[in-house]
């Protein structure tokens, strides 16, 4: 029966352009009935086979798999429980700032690999650090935290062929800085990959670093001569340098079975629980390595300061609470903080904010660091962790405030620090002379009293991430949408302000819109470790990396909590 007697001649007119005499479908249609057995059975397993791959890959894009199986901690709740589901938004969201990443990396790829800083302007890059490739490694858990497993492969490749024994001649390495990045990023990706290279350049970091505890009393030093296996001499160390290390090196002694390193770092913190302090659970910053006091420096939880005070939780969280040591110091300081340094605002009464003490803990300072605003996030981890269901209360009000720093200036970023005036109208100049002088300033401007607070001298944005961080926490902890808005509202205005055609850059004046004059030319390895992580894992199911199985360091490395 031949193929046109199989349509009615009346078919064929209301239908022209598919079976008229010049139609392109008639056309193959009698080519198709020309062809013999054999071929016709290859041309069909052809097209079912391009039909198939078309509909996998129409699949992939809408429902990508990735988002139920992804990183190391799948789990059989992530993959059936509909709660977990962030839904079309935030998977859109997700990969907005995957791209970041990638966009990010493929620049310090090109023009900084293995350097320790791409300078995202003039595409140099520096040594800054030592020549170890901070950002490269700072970066690690990062890529596989994103599925962006070539370039982790890349990296790990490079990262084995370092000795990290050795450091640039001359150079002494920041002993704080280097646990924290290097140390912790090359355990973290350890823990994901199980790649046994990464534990063996992890256990070089941490025995190049170790004799920074070299001093008399066992409190580290702040350098360390790599080259020459020995301190730098100092008199005195930020409490934050000295009492930061002691997560990472407690991971260290868990991964490779010796305890020397835990002990090592552990003696800080029972030398500074014994320590005389101007107010129970309030440190002053400077520590005199030769006898251990507390001598000089005002009270932060800002820097210098700061990680000090989340480090004791996060080792209880660590240990599952098997160290009462840990909670009693970080309630002694939360319940000190909450007393002397929580402040609000005088023109919004929603806007709290943590201020610093001078040496004694008498005098106040209305300044309230970006720094600090890794504090509401702590918070919140407490709440929750040691049933303190006010601390969660102010944790939302700091956080509110931490975000206000972003969205009430003209770019959407925040400065280094904002400034507050008291109810009898005092405050700081901002000129940075004195934080305890504080003296009457002129009648409140109509932009302070719209903000709630006033800027000093450094407006910049180094592109960090304590804001961000705390967004995740209390969206984890709470589960209120809100900081998913605010999170994405911040990453929208760090790609509109700060993204170059390498990479992203600080930014100088964020009260400023003159863009081209106010990059920096200057990218923290922070930026990829801390500050795309965690608005990445904001936007992810709240079991991706869950805070249940996972503790933080201060520079956004998953540890797994030990079992």
């Amino acid at each position: 029966m031949a193929y046109s007697s199989r349509y009615s001649s009346e078919m064929r007119d209301s239908q022209p352009l598919l079976y008229g005499k010049r139609s392109l479908w008639r056309r193959l249609a009698a080519k198709w009935y020309r062809l013999d057995r054999t071929s016709r059975v290859v041309f069909s397993i052809l097209a079912l086979t391009i039909c198939g791959a078309m509909v996998s890959r129409i699949i992939i894009e809408v429902v990508d798999p990735f988002d139920l199986l992804r990183g190391p901690q799948v789990t059989i709740k992530s993959k059936v429980d509909k709660n977990n589901d962030t839904g079309d938004t935030d998977k859109v969201r997700r990969q907005a700032v995957r791209a970041a990443m990638k966009h990010a990396w493929d620049g310090y790829s090109k023009y900084a690999f293995g350097h320790d800083e791409l300078q995202p302007v003039s595409n140099m890059s520096n040594d800054k650090w030592g020549g170890w490739g901070v950002t490269l490694i700072d970066s690690l858990d990062t890529l596989h935290i994103m599925d962006l497993h070539e370039e982790f492969r890349q990296a790990v490749t490079h990262v084995a062929s370092v000795d990290f024994s050795h450091a640039q001649d001359g150079f002494t390495t920041p002993f704080f800085e280097m646990i924290i990045r290097s140390l912790a990023g090359l355990l973290s990706a350890y823990e994901m990959s199980l790649d046994r290279r990464l534990l063996e350049k992890a256990k070089q970091v941490g025995d190049a670093l170790l004799p920074a505890f070299n001093s008399s009393t066992g409190i580290p030093y702040s350098r360390v001569d790599v080259n020459a296996g020995r301190a730098a001499p100092s008199n005195r160390v930020c409490i934050a340098e000295a009492g930061t290390v002691q997560l990472e090196y407690w991971k260290l002694s868990e991964l490779t079975g010796n305890p020397i390193y835990h002990k090592t770092a552990q003696r800080v913190v029972d030398i500074l629980d014994k320590a005389e302090k101007p107010h129970k659970g309030l440190y002053p910053i400077w520590i005199d390595i030769g006898t251990g006091k507390m001598n000089s420096g005002q009270i932060t939880f800002g820097g210098m300061g700061d990680s000090w005070y989340e480090y004791m939780l996060k080792q209880h969280i660590y240990s599952r609470g098997t160290h009462s040591q840990y909670s009693r110091m970080y309630e002694e300081s939360i319940d000190a903080m909450k007393e002397k340094m929580v402040k609000k605002s005088v023109f919004d009464p929603d806007m709290y904010y943590v201020g610093d003490l001078d040496l004694s803990a008498t005098r106040f300072s209305p300044k309230f660091q970006h720094l600090t605003c890794f504090v509401p996030g702590m918070l919140a981890l407490g709440s929750k962790t040691l049933d303190r269901p006010d601390d969660l209360e102010l944790a939302k009000k700091l956080t509110y405030t931490c975000f206000q720093m972003y969205n009430k200036t003209k770019t959407g970023l925040s400065a280094e620090y904002v400034l507050f005036r008291d109810e009898s109208g005092k405050g700081l100049t901002g000129k940075g002379t004195d934080d305890f002088a504080t003296v009457d300033l002129d009648s409140a401007t109509i932009a302070e009293q719209g903000d709630g607070f006033y800027f000093g001298n450094d407006r910049s944005y180094i592109l960090r991430p304590e804001t961000v961080e705390s967004l995740m926490i209390m969206y984890r902890i709470t589960g209120d949408k809100i900081y998913k808005e605010w999170g994405w509202q911040i990453f929208l205005d760090i790609e509109k302000w700060t993204k170059t055609s390498s990479a992203y850059s600080a930014y100088h004046d964020v009260t400023s819109i003159k863009r081209n004059e106010m990059l920096t030319d200057s990218m923290e390895s922070f930026f990829l470790a801390e500050t795309l992580k965690y608005l990445y894992l904001l936007f992810s199911p709240v079991n991706y990396y869950s805070l249940d199985d996972y503790v933080f360091n201060t520079e956004a490395h998953p540890f797994k909590i030990m079992s």
